[in-house]
């Protein structure tokens, strides 16, 4: 206790209740789970962009399809859409149930193989399915049917004209 407790009890002590209230102990807990849930939500959503920002560069090396965007619009598109959401991430409400789950244990960490599955294999997954309906709606929209994609990125799109 801060108020009461002597210099050399507050050496000694893990945590200090600086207003001399127990119910300090659990307001602490339920922030620093929020804190956590958080920082959590902010890796996945950044991690979930990593598959569909990959997929279109490598379905352009192997089936030679035209990339949508080129790297520069790629880059500012991520730094565009990455920062300013993932970080408002951060200042979420605490979610209901936050006091009813068990404590984590210590080799419960920040980014698991769960956290990692569930970012990649899943959302990821998603984005990019949605991402490439929209790439191959707008091509078809405009004259390149789906199965035309393939190695038009090998064909030249212009012919020069001699005078």
């Amino acid at each position: 206790m801060n108020l009461s407790g002597s210099e050399v009890t507050k050496d000694a002590a893990d945590m200090i209740l600086l207003d001399d209230d127990f119910a300090s102990i659990v307001n602490g807990i339920e922030e620093g789970r929020k804190i956590f849930d958080n920082l959590k939500k902010t890796i996945i959503y950044v991690l979930t962009s990593n598959i569909p920002e990959l997929t279109p560069f490598l379905a352009f090396i192997a089936f030679r399809i035209p990339l949508p965007i080129t790297n520069i619009f790629m880059i500012f598109i991520d730094v565009g859409t990455d920062i300013l959401p993932s970080i408002s991430l951060g200042y979420e409400k605490v979610e209901i149930d936050v006091m009813t789950r068990r404590p984590r244990t210590k080799s419960d960490h920040l980014v698991s193989l769960k956290v990692i599955c569930h970012a990649y294999a899943q959302m990821g997954v998603y984005a990019c399915g949605g991402g490439f309906c929209a790439y191959y709606t707008t091509m078809n929209h405009f004259g390149f049917p789906v199965l035309e994609l393939f190695n038009l990125s090998t064909v030249k799109g212009y012919k020069v004209i001699e005078a």
